[in-house]
């Protein structure tokens, strides 16, 4: 399974990109409030380190998103990238797992569990294993 859809590895991280600036880079940069009530996040009183702690999220985001396309046409720097891109989504649904387990997330972040293993999956098959 690793690698089946290795020779669109640039398409893969044009489209992921795309993905990961459309729903968390840029509305944590720019609408961190916001996005989180749409999460269901229960918003604390007005605070600027939310606030600060959303937006940089937002920023590191985005910067894995543009990084992204550079990427994608640099064959050579892709198999870095794509282990990033694992080890992330590894990361991301280990946090979410802990969250559902202790009841600290809405159920938009359990939920979400299965999105970051569809990830991982299939960033496997994109993986650029020549």
């Amino acid at each position: 399974m690793v690698g089946i859809w290795q020779a669109y590895a640039g398409t893969y991280l044009i489209v992921a990109g795309i993905a990961m600036l459309a729903t968390f880079g840029i509305p944590l940069l720019t609408v961190p409030m916001s996005w989180a009530r749409l999460m269901r996040w229960e918003i604390p009183p007005p605070g600027q380190l939310v606030t600060f702690l959303g937006r940089s999220l937002g920023l590191f985001v985005s910067v894995i998103a543009v990084y992204a396309f550079k990427v994608a046409v640099t064959p050579q720097a892709q198999p870095f990238f794509f282990q990033l891109m694992l080890w992330l989504f590894v990361a991301m649904i280990g946090l979410h797992v802990y969250g559902a387990l202790k009841r600290v997330q809405p159920i938009t972040e359990t939920i979400e569990i299965g999105l970051w293993v569809v990830l991982l999956l299939v960033t496997l098959a994109f993986y650029p294993v020549g």
